[in-house]
C-alpha cells in the first residue's frame, strides 16, 4: 500500500481543529486505520432469497480455490460463481448449518441430523455423500451440526451432543462430561467449545479440558471466539458483551462500547486482513471496528443492508466481506477505495459541490447544503439552515465560506447560512488573491461584485458589459478573467486596474483555434490555465492570441480527449472525468505522470451526468458528484490486486429439437481433487446428431456487471471475439472433429483472467464413419463386379438387339415401300376423284347456267307475249291484230321448241347419273312431260320455276305432281320430291 503524507493549508480555529488535521495526516501511514472520516457506505450488493432462489437464512460462508462462493442455507448448499446461483439440497431436505472446504476442494457440510461432503460426479455435478451414516447406531443421535472445521487431515463436526473428529476415514467421538455442549469455535489450530456446566473448554487430544479464564463464561452464552493475536483470544457473548483473554487474564474489550455490544447481541466475529474486526449482530447489523474496538462503520437495515440480523461472515480473496443474514445475503466491498454517500448515508439528492473546511465537510446537492463533522458518524449529517434547493458551489474565500445557490449567494457559518446576494443563480466566485478586497461572482446572467467590510463579503453591484451565463471562470492574472460558456465558446474579460469594472470583452471560439464552440471549460492546473474542448486540451498562446493543443495533456490523454472536469491535489496529481475515460494523472517520484484509469471504471455509471464535478478535499481525498450523493475516493486505500482471477466454464449443453441436454455441470476433478481445468483423459465424444453446443461461463469476480468476456472455438473460429457481457455462447451444425472452446474475462480494472478451455469431439455422421467407409468400399467392389457382369450382358444383349434392329429396319423398309405404293395409288385415286368432282362441278355449273338461261328466256318471251296480247285487245285494226296474233303464235312455237329441253337434258343427265334414261326405264309409262317434271323436281326447283319451264300455270304444276304420284304409286306418307331425289 502506498501511504501519502498530507500537505494541506490550515485555516484553523483552536487547538482541537489543529489536532484533528494533524491526526488525519498521521493516520495515512497507519495501516490499521481503514476508513476516513469522510468515507460513506462501501459499495454493497444485496441478494434476496427471490434472487438466489433458496432459503432466507445463510448460516456459514466459504470460498474454494477457484473463487466460487458456497453458503450453508436453509435449503441446502448454495453456490454462486459470480453470474448464476445453484442450490444443492440435502437428501432428507434438512437445513444446512455449516460448510468448509479442504485443500482438495471437497466441500464438507453439516446439517440437521446429518453431515458429509459434496464432490462432483463424472459429469461435474456436485453429489452428496453422507459420513454420518458411517457412525455406529448409538452415536447417530444428534440434532444440529452447527459448526464444522478443517485442520489439515482432521475434520471436526461439532454438534450439541458430540464432537466428531474425522481423519483418514475413521471417526473419533468426543463426548461432553457435563450437561451437553453449545457452540464450538476454532482458532490457531485449536478447537474450543462451551460445556453447559463447565464453561469454556478446549480440545486436547480426544478429550475436553478447561483452560485459565474459561470458567468465567459458565453462565454466559458464548457466540464466537477469535484468535486476536498469538497469545490473546477475543470472546463474544450473545448478551454479556465482548471480552479479551490474554495470557490467562480476562478483561472487558473496549469498556466504552461494552453496553453497545450487549444491546447489539453479537452473533459472530471475523478478524479482517487489514487488522480490523467485523462483528455480525442480532439487532444492529454489521459493525466494523479497529483493533482497539472503536467503531469505524455500522451497516444496518436501511443503511446499506436489507436485513439487520447477521448470522455469518466471510472475507474473500479480494478482501471483501460476505454477510450471511437472517433474510438474504450481502457482498460488501471493504477492500475498495471507493464508498458511497447517498440517501442511506443521510445525504439525499444529486451531488454538485463539496468542500472540507477544517473539521467540517460540506456537501452541496440539488436539495440543499449538508454538513457533518469529520469525526462524527454518517448519521450526524445535517441540512444547513436556510439552504434548501439547488447548490452549485461551496468554498472558503478569505475568512468567509461562500455558497453558490440557485436563489443567490450565501455565507456559511457552521450549520447556518446567510444570504449576501439576491441575484438568482450564483454559479461560482473568483478572487484575485487572498488579500484582495474585491470578489467576483458568476451568475446566470453575467457577473456580480462583492466588497469586504467588517471581515465579511457584502454584495456591491452587478457588473455591466457582460450578460452571459458565467458558471466556469478562472483568473489568469489580477485583471484578466477567463469565462467559458457551454455552447458559445470562451471569453477573456479585461478588468480595470482596481478590478471594479469591465474594460474589454474578447471572444474566442472556433476561429481562434478551438475545434468547436461547444463544451469549452477552463481549469487552473499547475498554476496555469488549461482549456478543455470537445476534442483535445488547449492552452492560450499570448503571441498569436490563439489557442493551441497542450502537448503535456495530449501525450497523456490523447489529442482527441474530451474532458468534462479536472482538479489538482496537493501532490500535483490531476484527477479528471471525460467522455471516454476518467481517473488520475499520478505523479511518481521522478516527477513523471502516469494515467491510472482502470480502477475508476467501477464508478463511471454512478456519476452525475448533469453538471459533472469532482472535488479534491484538503487532505487529498476526492468526492465525485454522483446521481445519488457523492462517491468518495480515498487514495490511501489501494485495492488488493490479484495477479489473476478465474474464468470458469460452468455448464456445457447440447441443443436439439427435443430440448437441451446438459453434458457438464461445471466441476472438474482429478482423482479426489476438484480442479479448475478439464482432465486430459476426460474425452467427451458426441454423436453427430448432437453437433449443436451451448457453453455457459462465469468469472469469479463479484463486483456486478463490469465483467466482459471473450471466446473462440478452436477449429471453427480463428480469433477471439469482441469483448461482451454475454455469459453464454451457442454453436450450431458443427462438423465432425476435435474442438476446443476458449473463454476468458476482463474485469473493470482491465485485468484479463487466465482462459478456461473445454475439449470435445463430434463424431462423424453414420454415413461418414469408418465402418460406413468400409461398407462403401465393399459395396463399391461389389458394384464394380456387378457392373462388369452387367456390361457384358448388356453387350450381348446389344448385339442381339442390333440384329433384331437390322431385321426390323429391313422389314420397316419393305413395309414403308408397300405403304408408299398404297399411298401413291390413293393419291392417284384422289386426283382422279378430284378431277371427276371438278368436272361434275363444272357440269353442275353449266346445268345451272342452262337452267337459268332457259328460265330467263321463257320468262322474257312470256312477258312479250303478254304485252302483245294486251296490245291486240286494245287495238281495233284487224290487219294489225292479225299480224300481232301471227307473231304470238310464232312466239308460242318458239317456247314449245324441244331444242332447249334436249340441251338441258344433256347436261342434267351428266350431272345426275343419266337420271332421265334410268327413270324412264324404271317407269316406262310416264309421259315426256312427266319425265321433265321429274327432272325439275330432282333439281329441287320451286313450283313457280317449274311452271315457267313447262309453260303451264302453277296450278298445272300441282296437278302434274298429283298425277305423277299416282303413276308412281306412291303412298300418301311419302314425299314425291324425296323419292325422286333418292332415286
Amino acid at each position: 500500500m502506498v501511504h501519502y503524507i498530507i500537505k494541506a493549508r490550515l485555516s484553523l480555529k483552536g487547538p482541537i481543529s489543529l489536532f484533528l488535521v494533524v491526526f488525519a495526516s498521521f493516520v495515512c501511514s497507519n495501516p490499521s486505520f481503514a476508513q476516513s472520516g469522510l468515507s460513506g457506505l462501501p459499495f454493497i450488493r444485496n441478494f434476496s432469497p427471490l434472487e438466489y432462489k433458496a432459503g432466507i437464512q445463510n448460516w456459514a460462508v466459504t470460498q474454494d480455490k477457484r473463487g466460487i462462493m458456497f453458503f450453508a442455507n436453509n435449503y441446502g448448499l448454495l453456490e454462486f460463481d459470480g453470474n448464476a446461483w445453484r442450490n444443492y439440497g440435502m437428501p432428507n431436505g434438512s437445513k444446512m448449518r455449516s460448510v468448509a472446504i479442504d485443500e482438495d476442494g471437497k466441500i464438507y457440510v453439516g446439517a440437521q441430523g446429518n453431515f458429509g461432503f459434496f464432490f462432483p460426479d463424472e459429469r461435474g455435478n456436485l453429489v452428496y455423500t453422507s459420513l454420518s451414516d458411517k457412525l455406529p447406531e448409538a452415536q447417530r443421535n444428534f440434532d444440529e451440526t452447527w459448526n464444522l472445521y478443517i485442520d489439515q487431515d482432521r475434520i471436526y463436526f461439532c454438534t450439541l451432543n458430540y464432537i466428531y473428529m474425522y481423519s483418514k476415514g475413521k471417526f473419533t467421538v468426543i463426548e461432553s462430561e457435563g450437561k451437553g455442549l453449545e457452540l464450538s469455535f476454532y482458532g490457531n489450530r485449536q478447537l474450543y467449545t462451551y460445556e453447559k456446566n463447565r464453561g469454556l473448554m478446549k480440545l486436547q487430544g480426544d478429550s475436553l479440558r478447561a483452560f485459565p479464564g474459561g470458567e468465567f463464561f459458565l453462565n454466559k452464552s458464548v457466540s464466537s471466539i477469535l484468535q486476536q493475536s498469538r497469545d490473546a483470544l477475543l470472546i463474544s457473548t450473545f448478551q454479556d458483551g465482548v471480552f479479551e483473554l490474554k495470557e490467562g487474564r480476562l478483561s472487558v474489550w473496549n469498556e466504552r462500547n461494552q453496553e453497545f455490544f450487549k444491546n447489539s447481541n453479537v452473533n459472530c466475529m471475523l478478524h479482517l486482513k487489514n487488522g480490523n474486526f467485523a462483528f455480525g449482530t442480532q439487532n444492529n447489523g454489521l459493525l466494523v471496528l479497529n483493533s482497539k474496538g472503536d467503531l469505524i462503520m455500522e451497516l444496518a437495515s436501511g443503511k446499506g443492508l436489507n436485513n439487520g440480523t447477521v448470522l455469518s461472515l466471510y472475507e474473500d480473496d479480494d478482501g471483501n466481506l460476505w454477510v450471511g443474514q437472517n433474510n438474504g445475503l450481502a457482498y460488501i466491498e471493504l477492500g475498495s477505495p471507493f464508498s458511497h454517500l447517498n440517501e442511506e448515508s443521510g445525504l439525499p439528492g444529486t451531488g454538485y459541490a463539496a468542500y472540507l473546511d477544517n473539521d467540517y465537510v460540506y456537501y452541496g446537492t440539488n436539495t440543499g447544503l449538508y454538513v457533518k463533522q469529520v469525526t462524527e458518524p454518517l448519521s450526524s449529517i445535517h441540512l444547513v439552515n436556510n439552504s434548501s434547493g439547488q447548490v452549485y458551489h461551496i468554498k472558503r474565500y478569505g475568512t468567509d465560506l461562500l455558497m453558490g445557490h440557485h436563489s443567490g449567494a450565501y455565507r456559511i457559518e457552521g450549520f447556518n447560512s446567510t444570504k449576501i446576494s439576491t441575484i438568482p443563480g450564483a454559479w461560482t466566485f473568483v478572487s484575485p488573491n487572498e488579500s484582495s478586497t474585491s470578489l467576483i461572482g458568476g451568475t446566470y446572467n453575467g457577473l456580480q461584485q462583492f466588497e469586504k467590510a467588517d471581515g465579511h463579503w457584502h454584495f456591491s453591484k452587478s457588473m455591466n458589459g457582460f450578460e452571459e451565463s458565467s458558471r466556469v471562470m478562472e483568473l489568469s492574472n489580477a485583471n484578466d478573467l477567463w469565462l467559458t460558456h457551454g455552447y458559445k465558446g470562451a471569453y477573456k474579460i479585461q478588468l480595470t486596474g482596481d478590478a471594479q469594472n469591465i474594460e474589454k470583452v474578447s471572444y474566442y471560439g472556433k476561429d481562434k483555434g478551438f475545434p468547436s464552440n461547444n463544451l469549452i471549460n477552463v481549469y487552473n492546473i499547475h498554476n496555469d490555465l488549461v482549456f478543455t474542448s470537445v476534442s483535445g486540451i488547449y492552452k492560450y498562446q499570448h503571441e498569436s492570441d490563439r489557442f493551441a493543443p497542450d502537448p503535456f495533456f495530449s501525450n497523456l490523454l490523447g489529442s482527441e480527449a474530451q474532458i468534462w472536469a479536472m482538479q489538482e491535489d496537493a501532490f500535483g496529481n490531476i484527477y479528471f472525468i471525460g467522455k471516454d475515460k476518467m481517473g488520475v494523472l499520478k505523479k511518481n517520484a521522478s516527477g513523471e505522470y502516469v494515467a491510472e484509469t482502470d480502477a475508476f471504471n467501477r464508478i463511471r455509471a454512478l456519476l452525475n451526468d448533469d453538471l459533472v464535478n469532482l472535488n479534491v478535499l484538503q487532505n487529498n481525498e476526492v468526492l465525485f458528484g454522483a446521481k445519488e450523493g457523492f462517491v468518495h475516493y480515498d487514495p490511501r486505500i489501494e485495492k488488493p490486486k490479484r495477479s489473476k482471477f478465474n474464468t470458469l466454464i460452468r455448464s456445457v449443453s447440447t441443443i436439439s429439437r427435443r430440448g437441451d441436454s446438459l453434458l457438464f455441470f461445471g466441476n472438474h476433478f482429478i482423482k479426489d481433487k476438484i480442479v479448475a481445468d478439464q482432465r486430459i483423459d476426460n474425452k467427451v465424444e458426441l454423436p453427430y446428431s448432437h453437433n449443436s453446443m451451448m457453453f455457459r461461463y462465469a468469472a469469479t469476480s463479484f463486483e456486478g456487471s463490469d465483467i466482459q468476456y471473450q471466446y473462440y472455438l478452436e477449429k471453427y473460429e480463428s480469433a477471439w471475439s469482441e469483448w461482451s457481457t454475454l455469459i453464454q455462447k451457442e454453436y450450431t451444425n458443427l462438423k465432425e472433429g476435435k474442438y476446443v472452446f476458449h473463454v476468458r474475462a476482463r474485469n473493470s480494472e482491465g485485468i484479463i483472467s487466465e482462459e478456461a478451455t473445454y475439449t470435445f469431439y463430434i463424431q462423424a455422421p453414420w454415413f461418414r464413419s469408418p465402418w460406413a467407409y468400409a461398407v462403401y468400399t465393399l459395396s463399391g467392389m461389389t458394384v464394380l463386379l456387378l457392373g462388369f457382369a452387367f456390361v457384358d450382358r448388356k453387350y450381348q444383349r446389344q448385339q442381339k438387339l442390333m440384329e433384331l434392329k437390322q431385321e426390323k429396319e429391313l422389314h420397316d423398309k419393305n413395309t414403308e415401300m408397300e405403304k408408299l405404293s398404297v399411298q401413291t395409288q390413293e393419291e392417284i385415286n384422289r386426283l382422279q376423284n378430284e378431277k371427276l368432282e371438278s368436272e361434275l362441278n363444272h357440269m353442275k355449273t353449266e346445268l345451272a347456267t342452262a337452267t337459268m338461261h332457259l328460265l330467263n328466256k321463257n320468262e322474257f318471251i312470256a312477258g312479250i307475249k303478254t304485252d302483245l296480247n294486251q296490245i291486240v285487245k286494245k287495238n281495233k285494226h284487224d290487219d294489225l291484230k292479225k299480224e300481232l296474233q301471227t307473231i304470238t303464235k310464232e312466239i308460242e312455237n318458239n317456247i314449245s321448241s324441244d331444242s332447249d329441253w334436249q340441251h338441258f337434258q344433256f347436261h342434267f343427265d351428266r350431272v345426275h347419273g343419266d337420271f332421265s334414261n334410268r327413270f324412264k326405264v324404271s317407269h316406262p309409262y310416264l309421259s315426256p312431260q312427266e319425265i321433265k317434271l321429274s327432272a325439275y323436281l330432282r333439281m329441287n326447283l320451286s313450283t313457280k320455276e317449274i311452271a315457267q319451264l313447262l309453260h303451264i300455270s302453277v296450278r298445272g304444276v300441282e296437278i302434274g305432281r298429283y298425277r305423277l304420284r299416282k303413276k308412281l304409286q306412291l303412298d300418301r306418307s311419302r314425299n314425291l320430291q324425296d323419292f325422286i331425289l333418292n332415286f
